[in-house]
């Protein structure tokens, strides 16, 4: 099951090149570059002197190429600075490209002394006072690999209690690695992380004083969100990777709801937590932005325990991902846990989407009490000894195709209201056909067997299995039992006739065998 979400996550990133859903990336990204003014050409952000400030107060790193529109260099050096934004990926907002045409902002040139062009320059943490020039780079990946190198020179050094108080409370996110020793061992895998995450500030103690203050004892890795502890992570050479550490950052730059798109996939695998709680719902649907809202309620309520995603059921390359979950057209809205660890499905026990409801759901799969969704329940024991008979998976076929008797089957889901107002309209109905010589009367609960595959209806549904016959009859009359009792009634009469006249018809080709056998004895005494 695990390797079906992965292949699903995969196929759907080589399937299409189009994002969705409100929380679309590009689509963001446009939005916000058009309320701040700023234009983007093959790219890299057009600047002005008035843009300048604005973009250097949304992003750590900025990399502006100055540059003049009739210098060959220049326009070479524009399209490699296009393909460094490919490789670092637009949806990193820790870092932004853009151009300067000195031509015509010579506020700007005269602001930077830009003499020769084409002229590169980072600006760090939002000041325009100390860019750093990047120099004799020309190539995509070079400025990329000169670009993390500064990135990885932004960690910050801390030495005192108010420093590091001062670091901790400057922004949303905050990773601080304590290490012994800041030249070799572990700190070095540290070095290599801090290059992937240039939208989050990292600094580094090496002095026990602060150790002792935080209780670091070894080596750690801690993670800070509002100020506050969220995640301890002891960093031993022999047991972690860079992979480890960086599965951990990345987790705590997501959203607390996250879309699930081609942007996504990768980090949504990526991350070290390992359950995943999924809404299926219309982009266009009138309920979408109160249920986005009641699901990012319990996203907050469920931090670092539960990963919530976002799927849009509108998607054409989403298809998949319905079809694995078993989402049909009438499930949506829906809510599913899948636990990746050991590959377990859960759906939400409740028709309507409600915090409480979600609420209850996330408590019931984290205290171990949610019931799984499988292929097949176990057969009870005592599944044939009342008068309703309790079907499952594994007995499934083997009750409604046995060929032996007529099943009159309702499916259902043990939550919905309707289901339950029904359940004792079945009950009477099995009394009276409990002894009967050829009709059985059973249920089956579709959200625990996956035979809901095979007749996707919105439950509950009622089919009728004649025996002696493949056939399924579906049951579309009044959900009550005297239109339960006709219905069958009539099923069993029309099973009857259609074996008298079979019997009649295999008698009639009997005789006409005979005729013509008679006839042939005939021709040869003649």
């Amino acid at each position: 099951m695990l390797l079906l979400w992965v292949t699903f996550l995969i196929s759907s990133c080589l399937s299409g090149a189009q994002a969705w859903g409100g929380w679309d990336f590009q689509n963001d990204r446009i939005r916000k570059l058009e309320a701040l003014g700023i234009q983007e050409e093959k790219n890299l952000l057009v600047l002005t002197a008035t843009t300048l400030a604005r973009v250097l107060n949304e992003t750590r790193f900025l990399m502006v190429e100055f540059y003049n529109p009739l210098s060959k260099q220049s326009q070479n050096l524009i399209k490699e600075m296009g393909k460094a934004v490919d490789i670092m990926g637009k949806e990193n907002p820790g870092v932004l490209f853009g151009k300067v045409n000195i031509t015509s902002e010579k506020l700007l040139k005269q602001e930077f002394a830009i003499n020769d062009v084409p002229t590169v320059k980072l600006f760090v943490e939002g000041h325009r006072q100390w860019p750093i020039d990047c120099r004799g780079v020309i190539e995509a990946a070079a400025l990329v690999t000169w670009l993390r190198n500064q990135i990885r020179q932004s960690i910050v050094l801390l030495t005192n209690r108010e420093q590091t108080k001062a670091f901790i409370n400057s922004r949303k996110l905050i990773v601080i690695g304590f290490f012994e020793d800041l030249h070799e061992g572990t700190v070095e895998l540290f070095y290599d992380l801090v290059k992937d995450f240039p939208e989050v500030p990292f600094g580094m103690i090496e002095k026990r004083d602060l150790w002792i203050w935080y209780g670091i004892t070894i080596d750690t890795m801690v993670v800070f969100q509002q100020g506050k502890i969220v995640h301890f992570e002891e960093c031993e050479e022999d047991s972690h990777i860079l992979r480890d550490l960086s599965k951990i950052v990345k987790f705590f730059t997501m959203d607390l709801v996250i879309e699930y798109n081609i942007e996504t996939m990768d980090q949504i695998y990526d991350m070290h937590i390992r359950n995943h709680i999924l809404l299926f719902i219309s982009k266009n649907s009138t309920e979408f932005d109160a249920l986005v809202k009641i699901f990012e309620l319990a996203a907050l309520e469920f931090k670092n325990k539960l990963i919530f995603l976002i799927v849009n059921t509108d998607e054409i390359h989403n298809i998949h991902v319905l079809e694995y979950f078993q989402i049909a057209s009438w499930d949506i809205p829906s809510v599913r846990i899948l636990n990746l660890t050991k590959s377990m499905k859960y759906q939400m026990p409740a028709d309507e989407i409600t915090f409480k409801n979600l609420k209850n759901f996330c408590k019931d799969f984290l205290d171990g009490l949610a019931k799984q969704q499988l292929s097949s329940e176990n057969i009870p024991k005592d599944w044939d000894t009342k008068p309703v008979k309790v079907l499952v998976g594994k007995n499934f076929k083997e009750v409604v195709f046995s060929h032996r008797r007529n099943a009159f089957v309702m499916f259902y889901a043990p939550w919905s209201y309707e289901c339950k107002s029904l359940l004792p309209v079945l009950e009477e109905l099995g009394k009276k056909y409990q002894y009967h010589e050829s009709v059985t009367i059973a249920k089956i609960d579709v959200t625990a067997n996956d035979i809901h595959q095979m007749f996707l209806e919105k439950y509950p549904f009622f089919k009728f299995f004649p025996a002696k016959t493949d056939l399924v009859v579906p049951y579309d009359g009044e959900y009550n039992l005297d239109a339960f009792i006709n219905f069958v009634e009539k099923e069993i009469k029309s099973q009857m006739e259609s074996e008298e006249w079979t019997f009649e018809q295999e008698e009639s080709d009997e005789k006409e065998d005979l005729s013509i056998q008679d006839w042939g004895k005939i021709k040869e005494e003649l």
